[in-house]
């Protein structure tokens, strides 16, 4: 019976009701030990029983074994696994050793068991309820979180269980706090277990002396006279009382009884091999019958059921070290030969110090852990195994290999610690490069950007005798730490370095790579022409097939066009790395890589998809730790949404992007922020304060010292000191930003150089400049900086009072400028269009602007012909979340089938 949680039952109570009609339900019940959230659980699964309910409960004995959470709650669905689309399916599979293949990415477990919850949801309203989460192994409880926070439209309800830990992947969901009982609750429960006469001044105190918790009034209500006996206001360590009370219990157990139940404390995984470990300790396992009888476990015919964890806990802790060693040794030799994990950490629980034996086998346990994509429990087995390793130089790689399994699993900082403590285990040059790479390659994503720089440059200082091409891709990761940095002299440095290294002598993919981040380097540090012939040269050259699924090729497939920044073939290579991305990029890598696409989708005319892409980077991001992404990608966003004129948004994407890149040091993020600032005073009509923004942006970069005129404001300010009246200081700088375009050679700047002119000169110099600039832009992807420019042409020539002339190149602009839902901007255009005398025609962004950055994304997948599921797995959502968002789709648009949404997404 629960008492005093009527609150906390209609919560759940909700819930499931919400979950029967189709509106998904998650939540997470934190509270202390015998607080009642059991209690709550049980009234849970009783309300679901209309409801398929799957049971699972962490066992401190399992945190090491891989995937066993999620194996309590998976194997009643197994029968729907291959009616998930395949990746899933394979992932799933191997997650929990169904079957071998490849090792699944770090979130296409979670993306599995969203799939699989939701086709068991299809079938009848499903509620998993999961008792002492806290104790789940990390890897299960990452894969069940990730689907958690992705149901939204499906029958399914979550209820966790769990004690306040910080740092539980199931922290950030949905979470009920569960608190004391008030002292009427306490006395009612008190009543009810004990037919005695309770006074209201005896029941004060013994709650105070309980802190209301249920468990603790019912077992220590024995002791009521002593514990309200001490002085008022006196605490009691609770937990340690009832510890007590349990260890007292305990002792008085018979000498066989106390073994079998030690035995049991132990692991009481599986009653076949508790009994083994029984007999050959010599006694009977129906010894612990009297435990039972002492209230202490509860005996099934598959299991021994503790009356409470805080049992099973006093129960181990009052045994002696050897006892415990002894027990451990026992249940090693007795657990099934294929329960790999479990007989490893036994053996490493029994060994004292140095234990080859035990360090091979947890060794392969977590080989075994690793291959199935439980990284957060290999990382834990290779933790033991190095601990019981006794040659340096092995332990150093075990802690390596660790370290690599941490980072996997999303744990950076304990990543770092261990690769740090492998690093002075190091025991040649090479063992350190491939070290320090590690930890530069961590601080790139979630650190130092400059701690990352110095890192890979010491990591390929040291690679370069040893193994050449190891060192060319360490140095192409220090160049993306430049880029990052603005740091354009080392990008230099790295570029000459890996000019050297990528000879003939290189093998394909070392040559690929170091050659194209030698380019990015050169266009960086201002050597533009020389750097984008490198980069073609690298793009030109065959993919390296046994590169396999190595995500470099995804990166520079997409950083290479984006570069260049020219139309034609190059952007036949982007859209092919597009459309392969989210098949086969990692999840880990997906929020540098959606920001990438998004990037050039806002540089080109997919201003929705670029949003869409922004949002979802930024998401991914923040659940993978990755800072510098999420600095990148907010910075990328506040620019968008500057040229959309969202000034709000713009200037929140833009603070986090500053406050990310000031820790972090990723000056990229912020110079991009930067330009969005000072673009949203530009298309809002303050010149002023705009080329103020612009000043300030240009001393920024020169004082990182970047030369690349993709991102120097010259022809922004050009067009302000034109605003403003200052000639003069407006044709010196169109003229210098010149001079850096011509030295770059490519058609993006040289557009705006000419247009820069064309604005500084007026008409009678400068439409001449006007008309190169147009051509010029013909050869780029970027819609909005043509429409840029037929907005000042024609405004130069409205002036000239050629208002005839200045209607088409202002109409095509207002055109442009709708499309691309750059509001501020297609009204300033509308303005100048008018002044001609001409009334302008407005026709708004079109409805596809009405749909949310998730709607867009599901929208384009299923207008490409993409299926609901296929949609689904390739957005980390369920099929039914998909529908539900499909259906707001079409109501927005006025649609009614996905004929009419292919064709509305077509004409956007």
């Amino acid at each position: 019976m629960l008492v005093g949680r009527e609150v906390e039952q209609r919560v759940i109570e909700q819930l499931l009701a919400g979950a029967r009609v189709g509106d998904s339900g998650v939540l997470v019940i934190s509270g202390d030990p015998g607080i009642g959230k059991t209690g709550l659980l049980d009234h849970a699964r009783t309300l679901a029983a209309a409801m398929r309910v799957l049971s699972a409960r962490g066992v401190e004995a399992e945190r090491e074994v891989t995937f066993g959470g999620l194996h309590q709650v998976c194997v009643p669905l197994l029968p729907l696994l291959d009616e998930l689309p395949g990746p899933q399916a394979e992932a799933l599979a191997v997650a929990l050793a169904v079957r071998t293949g490849p090792t699944p990415a770090r979130f296409a477990v979670g993306a599995a068991v969203l799939g699989l919850l939701t086709r068991a949801a299809d079938e009848m309203p499903l509620a998993v309820v999961i008792d002492d989460g806290h104790l789940f192994d990390e890897s299960s409880a990452q894969a069940l979180a990730f689907a958690a926070r992705r149901v939204v439209s499906d029958r399914i309800a979550i209820v966790v269980a769990m004690r306040p830990v910080q740092d539980s992947a199931f922290a950030g969901l949905p979470t009920l706090h569960l608190g004391p009982l008030s002292v009427e609750g306490a006395r009612a429960l008190l009543e009810s277990a004990r037919s005695e006469h309770w006074t209201a001044a005896r029941v004060a105190r013994f709650h105070e002396a309980t802190g209301g918790n249920p468990l603790a009034i019912l077992d220590l209500a024995g002791e009521a006279e002593r514990l309200s006996g001490a002085p008022p206001h006196t605490p009691v360590a609770l937990t340690g009382a009832l510890l007590a009370a349990y260890s007292r219990k305990a002792l008085a157990l018979s000498a066989e009884a106390g073994t079998a139940l030690l035995l049991a404390a132990t692991d009481n995984h599986d009653l076949a091999a508790l009994g083994r470990a029984c007999r050959a300790a010599g006694v009977d396992l129906a010894a612990l019958e009297e435990a039972e009888s002492a209230g202490l476990v509860r005996l099934t015919d598959i299991a021994v059921e503790f009356h409470h964890p805080l049992v099973r806990a006093a129960v181990y802790g009052e045994a002696s070290a050897a006892s415990r060693r002894e027990a451990h040794r026992l249940l090693a030799a007795a657990v099934e030969h294929g329960e790999l994990d479990r007989r490893a950490w036994h053996l490493a629980e029994a060994a004292v110090g140095p234990d080859d034996p035990a360090a091979a086998l947890l060794e392969t346990a977590a080989e075994d852990a690793g291959r199935r994509g439980a990284n957060a429990v290999a990382s834990a087995q290779l933790v033991r195994s190095a601990a019981h390793t006794a040659d340096g130089g092995l332990r150093g790689e075990r802690l390596l290999r660790a370290g690599d399994q941490a980072w996997l699993a999303g744990a950076s900082e304990e990543a770092a610690r261990l690769l740090r403590q492998s690093l002075a285990l190091a025991r040649s040059p090479l063992d350190r490069a491939r070290v320090l790479g590690r930890l530069g390659s961590i601080e790139s994503r979630c650190g130092s950007l400059e701690q990352a720089r110095d890192l890979l440059f010491a990591a390929a200082d040291d690679a370069t005798p040893h193994d050449p091409d190891a060192a060319a891709l360490l140095l192409a990761d220090a160049v993306e730490a430049c880029v990052y940095l603005c740091d354009s002299a080392s990008g230099l440095r790295a570029a000459e370095q890996l000019v050297d290294l990528t000879g003939s002598s290189a093998s394909p993919s070392a040559r690929r790579i170091g050659r194209m981040a030698a380019g990015f380097a050169l266009v960086l540090g201002g050597r533009a022409d020389r750097g984008a012939d490198l980069i073609r040269a690298a793009m030109a050259e065959p993919p390296d097939d046994s590169a396999g699924s190595d995500q470099w090729r995804f990166r520079w497939a997409l950083l290479g066009p984006m570069f260049l920044r020219e139309a034609g073939e190059v952007r036949a290579t982007m859209a092919e790395a597009v459309r392969t991305v989210r098949t086969e990029a990692a999840v880990g890598m997906l929020p540098f890589l959606l920001t990438l696409i998004s990037r050039d989708h806002a540089a080109s005319d997919g201003w929705a998809d670029a949003e869409a892409g922004y949002v979802e980077a930024i998401r991914l991001a923040q659940e993978t730790g990755h800072h510098t992404d999420l600095a990148l990608a907010s910075g990328g966003f506040a620019w968008l949404l500057a040229r959309q004129g969202r000034a709000e948004e713009s200037r929140h994407h833009g603070g986090e992007a500053v406050r990310l890149g000031t820790v972090h040091s990723a000056w990229l993020a912020m110079v991009w922020a930067a330009f969005g600032a000072a673009d949203l005073e530009a298309a809002t009509g303050r010149p002023e304060a705009a080329k103020e923004s612009y000043e300030a942006l240009a001393d920024m970069l020169s004082d990182l010292g970047v030369t690349d005129p993709d991102l120097s404001p010259g022809p922004e300010l050009v067009e302000c000191c034109w605003q403003l009246g200052e000639p003069l200081d407006a044709v010196s700088i169109a003229e210098d930003y010149l001079a850096a375009a011509r030295a770059k050679g490519q058609p993006w700047a040289l557009a705006r150089a000419h247009r820069a002119l064309g604005v500084a000169r007026g008409l009678d110099e400068g439409e001449a400049e006007f008309v190169e600039a147009l051509r010029l832009h013909a050869l780029t992807p970027d819609p909005f900086e043509s429409a840029r420019t037929r907005l000042a042409y024609g405004s130069v020539l409205r002036r000239s009072r050629r208002r005839v002339h200045a209607r088409p190149p202002l109409r095509e602009a207002l055109a442009t400028f709708e499309h691309l839902g750059a509001v501020p901007w297609a009204d300033r255009a509308a303005v100048e269009l008018e002044a001609t005398g001409e009334t302008a025609l407005r026709r708004g962004a079109g409805v596809i602007a009405a749909l949310t950055p998730q709607e867009r994304q599901i929208a384009t997948l299923l207008a490409q012909g993409r299926t609901s599921r296929e949609a689904a797995v390739a957005l980390f959502l369920s099929p039914k979340t998909v529908e539900y968002h499909l259906r707001h789709v079409y109501i927005k648009l006025g649609i009614h089938s996905r004929e009419d949404l292919a064709k509305a997404m077509a004409d956007g």
